[in-house]
C-alpha cells in the first residue's frame, strides 16, 4: 500500500489493510513520516499480517507540487519490493504505484478516496481552497482515465462518483466500498456519555460536530445557527482547533451564543463512535466548491448513526441518499444558518420525530454490516489472476 496521509487520521487505509490481513494477505504500507523521526512514535499496531515502513517526510513533498503525483522518493522505495499488487491510496500515489506495477509486474490497485481532478487545492496567492485550475486539472484526469483503463481494479466510495467517472472518463467503472466503520471496535478507554463528559444537564440538547476544522468544511453557518436555534449546544470535536477555535468563538460571541458552543480536542480514530455517544445528533456539512465535496460520503456520518445519534447533514446526493433514504436524520441548506436551526429545532420541539429516526439507526445499521462491506475489496483481490 502507497500512502501519503496521515494513518493516525486516514481510517479508510486501516480497514483495509486489516481487511487484507484477515484473509490472508501479508500488507505492508509505505507511508513517508509527517515530520522527522515521528512515524515510530505513533505506535501504530495494525496486527500481525499488517507492517508500516515509514519513509522520510521528504518523500511525501510532492503533493504539493504541480500535478502533485510525481513522487520519486516513493517510487524509489516502492519498486525495491516484489508484491502481489500495489494498492494506491488516492490519486497522489496511482501514479507511482502505475509505475511500480509496470516495471515488478504486480497488480495495480487504486482506490480512489476521493475524486480528485474534482477536488480543491490551496490556492497561496489567494490564500483560499479553489478548485483545480484547468490545465492542471486536466493532467489530473488523464491520470485518472488511464488508472481506469490500466489497472487491475479500481474502488472508489460512493455510487455518485464512481457513476460519474466512469461516463467521464471511460474504462472500468470503479468498485464502490463505502467508509463503513467497524461499530464492535473497542476503543482505547472507556467514555461516558457525552452529556456527563461535558457536565451537562441530560435535558440539554447537545449537537456533535466531531472531525476536521477549518476553511474547507463550512461550520460557520453552523455556529450562527444557533441564534435561531436557542435551546441548542454546539460541541464542535476535531484537529486544528488551536488554529480555527478562536475564529470560532469569535463568531458565536458576535450572536450572543458564546456560552452555547464548546470545543473539544479530538480524539483517536477507533473512539470516535465510543465518544459520541450520548449527544441528541450529529450534523455534517461541506461547502459546495466541487463535485468531490457535494458528492462526499464522509466516514463521521456513518460514525455518528454507530454513536445511535440522528444525523443532520448538507442536502447533497449521497448523504441525501443514505440520511434521508433511510429516515435517520434530516437535511438542510448548509449555506443557510436558517435552515440548519430549523433541522435543530424539529429535533428538539419535535419527540416523536426524533424517536421514529433514533428507531431507524438500528436497521440502517444491520444493512450496512461493515465486515460485508470490506469484504467486498477482499473479493478483488482474491478475484486477480496469480502470476
Amino acid at each position: 500500500m502507497l500512502v501519503v496521509s496521515d494513518l493516525r487520521i486516514d481510517p479508510r487505509v486501516e480497514r483495509e489493510a486489516r481487511a487484507l490481513a484477515e484473509a490472508g494477505y501479508e500488507v505492508t504500507v509505505l507511508c513517508p513520516e509527517p515530520s522527522d523521526g515521528a512515524g515510530e512514535s505513533f505506535k501504530i499496531d495494525w496486527g500481525p499480517s499488517v507492517s508500516i515502513k515509514w519513509l522520510n517526510w521528504t518523500a511525501a513533498s510532492f503533493v504539493s507540487e504541480s500535478p502533485g503525483y510525481v513522487g520519486n522518493q516513493l517510487y524509489a522505495a516502492a519498486v525495491t519490493l516484489k508484491p502481489f499488487a500495489f494498492h494506491a491510496h488516492d490519486l497522489n500515489t496511482a501514479y507511482v504505484a502505475l509505475a511500480a506495477a509496470n516495471v515488478t509486474g504486480a497488480h495495480l490497485i487504486v482506490d480512489f478516496h476521493e475524486w480528485f481532478s474534482e477536488n480543491v487545492h490551496w490556492d497561496s496567492g489567494r490564500k483560499e481552497y479553489l478548485p483545480y485550475p484547468q490545465p492542471w486539472k486536466r493532467q489530473l484526469q488523464k491520470l485518472e482515465a488511464r488508472c481506469l483503463r490500466e489497472a487491475s481494479a479500481t474502488v472508489t466510495v460512493c455510487d455518485s462518483i464512481a457513476d460519474a467517472m466512469n461516463a467521464e472518463l471511460g474504462g472500468k467503472r470503479p468498485l464502490v466500498v463505502r467508509n463503513i466503520p467497524n461499530i464492535h471496535r473497542s476503543p482505547t478507554k472507556k467514555y461516558p456519555p457525552l452529556k456527563e463528559q461535558l457536565s451537562l444537564d441530560q435535558s440539554t440538547f447537545v449537537l456533535l460536530w466531531q472531525g476536521g476544522t477549518g476553511p474547507t468544511r463550512l461550520i460557520e453557518p453552523i455556529i450562527r445557527a444557533l441564534e435561531y436555534a436557542t435551546k441548542c449546544v454546539l460541541v464542535i470535536r476535531g484537529p486544528s482547533l488551536e488554529l480555527f477555535g478562536e475564529g470560532y468563538r469569535k463568531l458565536a460571541a458576535e450572536i450572543g451564543a458564546e456560552g452555547r458552543l464548546i470545543l473539544l480536542p479530538p480524539v483517536p480514530s477507533h473512539d470516535v463512535v465510543a465518544a459520541a455517544r450520548g449527544a441528541d445528533a450529529g450534523i455534517w456539512t461541506l461547502p459546495a466548491l466541487c463535485r468531490n465535496f457535494t458528492f462526499a460520503l464522509p466516514n463521521k456520518i456513518f460514525e455518528y448513526l454507530a454513536s445511535d445519534l440522528p444525523v443532520l447533514a448538507a442536502d447533497y446526493p449521497e448523504a441525501r441518499r443514505l440520511v434521508s433514504g433511510n429516515q435517520v436524520g434530516l437535511m438542510f441548506d448548509p449555506y443557510d444558518p436558517k435552515s440548519i436551526a430549523r433541522s435543530i429545532n424539529k429535533l428538539i420541539e419535535q419527540a416523536d420525530l426524533t424517536a421514529r429516526l433514533r428507531a431507524n439507526i438500528g436497521v440502517t445499521l444491520a444493512s450496512l454490516d461493515a465486515g460485508r462491506e470490506w469484504q467486498r475489496l477482499v473479493e478483488v483481490y482474491k478475484q486477480l489472476p496469480r502470476r
